[in-house]
């Protein structure tokens, strides 16, 4: 008999439906709730509430573990603070961990890993073991369910809403966002006042770029609060990524050629993206050449671009699906020699590498297998799918990555940026 403790979930009803699924297999199931908005979506069942300071969590986590003979814990995302200390109490009472995110493919899936995403998954960085792997696995089955965009704008605002409402209740919880909700609802009613002009800003620059035959790369932003930069990268904060690939495009691409600098599409505005790259254009000489939108069509853009430069946005994987040359600057499941561009970034602008096609097809088989469940978070038919796949993997007996080969990224997070002051 497993028990399975759940702590933190994303602003959807996913990990209810997960867990009475388990409940239903027969496993033993509780609840951590942090927070109000926690509470909307779980309640009191099999619930026990954490109201201390951050300060106190490992030793409540660890007594519960040990009183409840708990055998995994389940969570979104291992880079949130609670859930930095939850992993350090896994390692320490030899638990199992379950670890969701957005899928590393999308749409349609979701990250599901035991012991770590992103940075600290467990993938190979070994071409030779993906190749081998997945001569033995079939092909998954590739269910459309959508992203359910509606759904997780709605979630969000009742997550929000609830923690306001139970503050008596969580008097010490913060949110893992570094912006108070006041100040991300501001920007984001600002940024939503001026969208169908940044629709058909991005719209025109993109065309542009295409009716002209201008041969461009693409540099897509991510959240300046991610995880993936703030702890799988080396720049920490995204303003000093972006002045490096613009200094470096500068120094090294050829002079015919542009680089389309695209916005997140939850980056809220809090932080002038625009501005701050159009003065690194003047600043380097590279005005003309450089284009920021906030908007457009992914996928007209990577059909006509020669490549990306990524820190370690999901977008690289898709990039990679479609046959592109990949530079990563920072550390991800695919930066797998054969894959991504080999040598520095300013040799990539002039001899831009497609990934091999034959270790591109093996790594998103085992991928799938590995690291996936079809489904979503936020659609009653996606969410049916992610559970149902989510229970066969959890009851596994073995799984591929149990004997699989460390990767080196393991070794370089930055742990210290992700923990509060």
């Amino acid at each position: 008999m497993r028990h399975f403790l759940l702590i933190q979930g994303n602003s959807s009803p996913f990990f209810m439906a997960l867990a009475k699924a388990l409940d239903e297999r027969g496993h033993d199931l509780s609840k951590i709730n942090f927070s109000g908005g926690d509470y909307a979506f779980w309640g009191d069942w099999k619930a026990v509430d954490f109201a201390g300071r951050f300060d106190e969590f490992k030793a409540f986590l660890t007594d519960y573990c040990q009183a409840q003979d708990v055998t995994d814990l389940i969570f979104h995302n291992d880079c949130r603070p609670f859930h930095l200390i939850a992993s350090e109490v896994v390692a320490e009472l030899e638990l199992d961990s379950w670890v969701y995110e957005e899928g590393y493919l999308r749409p349609n899936w979701l990250t599901l890993e035991k012991a770590g995403i992103n940075g600290f998954s467990r993938m190979p960085d070994d071409p030779e073991w993906y190749l081998n792997q997945a001569a033995k696995l079939p092909a998954c089955d590739d269910a459309s369910v959508g992203a359910g965009f509606k759904g997780r704008v709605l979630y969000d605002f009742k997550w929000q809403g609830m923690n306001y409402l139970y503050t008596r209740r969580y008097p010490h919880f913060k949110t893992h966002r570094p912006y108070p909700i006041w100040a991300e609802y501001m920007t984001w009613a600002k940024r939503l006042s001026m969208i169908h002009w940044r629709r058909r800003q991005a719209v025109a620059v993109i065309d542009g770029l295409i009716q002209d035959h201008k041969r461009f790369f693409l540099f897509p932003l991510q959240l300046d609060s991610d995880s993936q930069i703030r702890i799988h990268s080396d720049f920490n904060r995204l303003a000093p990524a972006i002045e490096f690939v613009i200094s470096n495009f500068a120094a090294h691409a050829d002079a015919d050629s542009s680089l389309l600098v695209k916005g997140h599409p939850l980056d809220n505005g809090w932080a002038n993206f625009r501005r701050r790259v159009s003065k690194l254009g003047r600043k380097h000489g590279v005005s003309s050449r450089i284009f920021y939108i906030d908007g457009g069509d992914l996928d007209l853009i990577l059909e006509n671009c020669a490549g990306v430069v990524t820190i370690n946005s999901t977008v690289g994987m898709t990039a990679l699906t479609q046959n592109l040359p990949v530079a990563l600057l920072g550390r991800a499941v695919f930066g797998v020699p054969g894959l991504v561009s080999d040598g520095e970034l300013e040799q990539f602008w002039n001899n831009p590498k497609p990934p091999d096609s034959d270790l591109l097809k093996a790594f998103v088989r085992v991928l799938r297998h590995a690291a996936l469940v079809n489904g979503n978070y936020y659609t009653p038919e996606g969410i049916a799918l992610a559970v149902e796949e989510s229970v066969k993997r959890m009851e596994m007996d073995s799984h591929i990555l149990d004997d699989a080969p460390l990767p080196s990224r393991l070794q370089h997070a930055h742990l210290d940026s992700a923990l509060p002051e």
